[in-house]
């Protein structure tokens, strides 16, 4: 008492005898969806329309089981996206909220937003010359990520439907730049400067934030925004350094202020009392940039700025005179004889402050006393009442006050001249 193999019912068997209602109910001759080669949906209204409402009810039963396949899709948003776009959502499934995977991200990456260009289609997964075209509508999308995701030599980018993330590729970010994966597809949080690389990626990219400075083409002034999305995650590092060490910090020579995050102050520690040795004094001779620390010849050359801040302090010449071993222990320079820590053939100065503060800056710091005595202790020669330090140190004027050369001053040598 059944039909066997008949298109009426279906590849399924129906009994003759059972009733009408469950011989016939949706599923009982077709599965929902039918098995593939039958595109994975169950949103029958979408192709079968003049057949089927959305809620599955049968609204021409003359259309139905009658021998002709109505189908009707009016192209790819017949089955999923909306309006005149394709992309989700709505997915093949009806769902239209970006935790269902068949929506998440589509619209992100597909218009034009304030961080990125709109990518296309064809970027991330194969697009049909039809919808009925081999592998379209099997349930399973083809994801095949290619042009800017490979970009840098990432042909192994690829995404992982498991964890819903891709992995290897140029757009999110890959390993070298900090990530080793994209944000989740179906997150709906929005990016932030660090989720697809470093803020600032690691060494040896230069370990400071002020973006703008490298990339002012993509990135604008404020470092928190993208001046233009075309150029950003487009597959090519838009990127200009500047060889002028002031385009980073200094104004009208290289030394703060500005320092390289902006600060004035010479309260800052970047700032402190650059100007003053950088300049020189009435006092004292102008310290060459490469005394205190290393200067590079290129702003990329190892060891300037692909270490975090700040500068790495290394002395030499005058600063390493009779023997001295000097530190930077911010805030303080110390053993220095520079400032009287240590002179010459290990006698004391007799300084009351051989180890400033680099960061204050009121004249106090390296004043007539500061960093040696007045006279120095024995055995320096001693002169109890005014002592006149030109009578053996012509580079000092007759009031024991003045330099009449300044420059000879704090040079790792003493100007001795015995009368």
């Amino acid at each position: 008492r059944t039909c066997r193999d008949t298109y009426c019912h279906g590849p399924a068997d129906a009994v003759w005898t059972s009733p009408r209602d469950s011989a016939k109910a949706c599923g009982s001759c077709h599965g929902l969806p039918p098995k593939a080669p039958h595109p994975a949906s169950s949103r029958c209204s979408a192709c079968h329309g003049r057949v089927v409402d959305d809620a599955r009810h049968i609204i021409a039963p003359e259309l139905h089981v009658d021998g002709v396949v109505e189908y009707t899709p009016s192209g790819c948003t017949t089955c999923h996206g909306h309006g005149d776009d394709p992309a989700p959502p709505v997915d093949t499934h009806g769902n239209d909220a970006s935790t269902a995977p068949g929506v998440g991200a589509h619209q992100a990456h597909l218009t034009q937003n304030a961080v990125g260009r709109p990518l296309a289609c064809e970027e991330c997964h194969v697009v049909p010359a039809a919808v009925d075209a081999p592998g379209h509508v099997d349930g399973t999308v083809q994801v095949v990520l290619s042009s800017v995701a490979t970009s840098g030599g990432h042909d192994a980018a690829q995404f992982d439907p498991a964890t819903r993330t891709c992995t290897d590729t140029w757009c999110h970010g890959a390993a070298s730049m900090g990530h080793a994966a994209s944000p989740d597809w179906t997150s709906p949080s929005p990016l932030a400067c660090d989720s697809c690389h470093g803020d600032p990626p690691p060494s040896p990219h230069p370990q400071m934030t002020e973006c703008a400075k490298c990339h002012g083409a993509v990135v604008a002034g404020d470092g928190a925004s993208i001046k233009d999305p075309s150029k950003h995650v487009d597959g090519n590092v838009d990127v200009a350094v500047p060889e002028d060490c002031t385009a980073c910090h200094g104004g009208v020579n290289p030394a703060p202020p500005l320092d390289t995050v902006g600060h004035t102050e010479t309260t800052a520690s970047g700032v402190g009392a650059h100007q003053t040795h950088v300049l020189g004094t009435a006092r004292s001779r102008a310290v060459p940039c490469d005394e205190c620390h290393v200067v590079p010849k290129k702003v990329l050359d190892p060891g300037h700025i692909d270490s975090p801040r700040p500068a790495e302090v290394r002395f030499t010449g005058a600063a390493t005179a009779f023997g001295a071993d000097p530190v930077y222990a911010a805030p303080t320079c110390r053993q220095t004889p520079c400032h009287g820590a240590v002179f010459p053939d290990g006698n004391a100065s007799g300084g009351s402050n051989t180890a400033p503060t680099w960061t204050k800056v009121d004249g106090t710091q390296a004043a007539c006393g500061a960093c040696h005595g007045l006279p120095p202790p024995p055995p320096h020669p001693y002169v109890e009442l005014n002592p006149v330090c030109s009578k053996c140190h012509g580079d000092i004027n007759p009031d024991n006050a003045t330099f009449s050369h300044p420059e000879l001053h704090v040079d790792g040598r003493i100007t001795f001249d015995v009368p």
